[in-house]
């Protein structure tokens, strides 16, 4: 009997993990950032959301959405959403000149760069683990409190001299259906591959963007793989 209840203790911990990233694969998460300079007494707000299936993440901002699907063969397939135009632009892996890391789309920050992190306390169980973490880079201290079988963000401060951003997890719902039909939602709309965009200037939304230089699609996450600071959905 006290093997049995010895087993259980050992195992529990891990099971609990793993029921817990299965039980939180549909996500809809949303996040405040806060951008606060030294000499301005007023810190800059804007929101975004992230959307999160097993295999398809997006990062909604208020008129742009950037959309990530893991293929098969594990490349990464980007989809840009203009949601006033309900309108879209496709590309192939490789189309994109950035480096893609999933776990960057999939979290907002790799885990690469996490492993490069120092783990300075840790708190709760299960899914309500929460480990914090931080990192000296030059001028830079970045700071991350990670829901760690969540496998979400929820909060990083990086501060500078200068400037200091804080990304802040503000609500999180797991709910299935609602993550699904957010992704249906988008799918719906009308769809341009981005080889083709340049054949299609007889097209007003097209020959916009042309005219505003769009030319490929942009990088995700607060930090990747090498701590490089990236621009996403949340930066719109």
């Amino acid at each position: 009997m006290k093997k049995i209840i010895l087993s259980l203790v050992l195992i529990s911990p891990l099971a609990s993990a793993a029921q817990c990233a299965l039980d939180n694969q549909y996500v809809q998460a949303n996040y405040q950032v806060s951008k606060q300079a030294v000499a301005n007494t007023l810190a800059q707000t804007e929101q975004f959301t992230l959307w999160r299936t097993p295999h398809q993440v997006a990062e909604q901002g208020r008129e742009l959405v950037e959309m990530w699907q893991q293929l098969s063969n594990q490349q990464i397939r980007p989809i840009r959403y203009f949601q006033t135009q309900q309108r879209g632009i496709e590309y192939q892996p490789t189309e994109v000149q950035v480096q893609q890391d999933w776990s960057t789309k999939y979290q907002l920050v790799s885990d690469d760069f996490i492993a490069k992190m120092t783990l300075k306390s840790e708190q709760g169980e299960g899914c309500e683990q929460l480990q914090n973490y931080q990192l000296v880079q030059g001028d830079t201290k970045i700071e991350l409190a990670w829901l760690v079988n969540k496998k979400l963000v929820s909060s990083m401060r990086i501060s500078k001299p200068q400037l200091t951003q804080t990304l802040t997890l503000a609500t999180v719902r797991f709910d299935k259906a609602a993550v699904l039909q957010q992704f249906a939602r988008w799918d719906s709309y009308q769809t341009t591959d981005y080889a083709d965009i340049g054949d299609n200037e007889g097209d007003p939304f097209l020959a916009k963007m042309i005219n505003l230089g769009f030319i490929e699609h942009g990088a995700s996450g607060f930090y990747d793989a090498s701590g490089k600071a990236l621009g996403g959905g949340h930066s719109h």
